[in-house]
């Protein structure tokens, strides 16, 4: 057996080639690779317009502008994560998910 101390992380967001997480801190919401078409596509829309939605089968990805921000949600719809990013790493992320 073994016990070992642990910490709650900082809000980030990760992607590589099995898909992408969302973390907000205590919770994350994983879009697998099979999965990312939506996610880009919405991802898309919500860059040329400001705003976006997508329920798919029960879950949600959408964002919208805020300021020189955007904030991106995902997961069920009963139960949304959000996390804020900097217009940059927004661009950054959306490159790195359509480059699959």
């Amino acid at each position: 057996m073994i016990t070992v101390n642990a910490k709650l992380p900082t809000p980030y967001i990760h992607a590589d080639n099995r898909g992408l997480v969302l973390c907000n801190g205590p919770q994350c919401v994983f879009i697998p690779a099979a999965n990312l078409r939506a996610a880009i596509e919405t991802f898309t829309i919500l860059a040329e317009e400001g705003r976006a939605t997508r329920p798919q089968a029960g879950h949600v990805v959408g964002g919208y502008r805020d300021g020189d921000d955007v904030v991106i949600y995902a997961g069920t719809q009963d139960q949304l994560l959000s996390v804020t990013v900097s217009d940059a790493d927004f661009v950054a992320l959306r490159e790195a998910i359509s480059a699959r």
